[in-house]
């Protein structure tokens, strides 16, 4: 299945889905998800199958490597209130949904549009 950039909330997954939607974002497999958390496989499996749900220890755990936990509960990305357009919030919900190597290329891309933008308003590039 293709992964699709979502800007609005998304309630119609599962928090199980979503799990493992982050889970899958990150690269990260079952079992080794499962150690971060602290917890055993199987439970990692129940909890992407909504037959058991997470608590707040293993929350914490998966936090600490990039796990977007307000996602995962309530299918809203964890954003500061009242700090981003709009526009970055919808570029932040697209760079989340692509795979590690693909967030390396837009974070290389992104870095040299910014460098590029910094030298043209300090004149060392000619205007277009």
């Amino acid at each position: 299945m293709p992964k699709i950039c979502v800007t609005g909330e998304s309630l119609e997954k599962t928090l199980g889905e979503r799990l493992r939607e982050e889970r899958d974002r990150l690269g990260i497999n079952q079992n080794d998800f499962a150690d971060i958390g602290g917890v055993k496989r199987n439970s990692q499996g129940n909890y992407e199958n909504d037959r058991q749900r997470p608590d707040t220890a293993y929350l914490l755990a998966i936090s600490r490597i990039g796990v977007d936990v307000m996602y995962v509960l309530f299918g809203r990305r964890d954003t500061v209130a009242g700090t981003q357009t709009t526009v970055e919030n919808e570029v932040l919900n697209c760079f989340r949904s692509l795979s590690p190597s693909d967030q390396i290329v837009v974070h290389r891309v992104a870095t040299g549009l910014a460098e590029a933008a910094a030298k043209k308003s300090q004149g060392n590039l000619p205007l277009e």
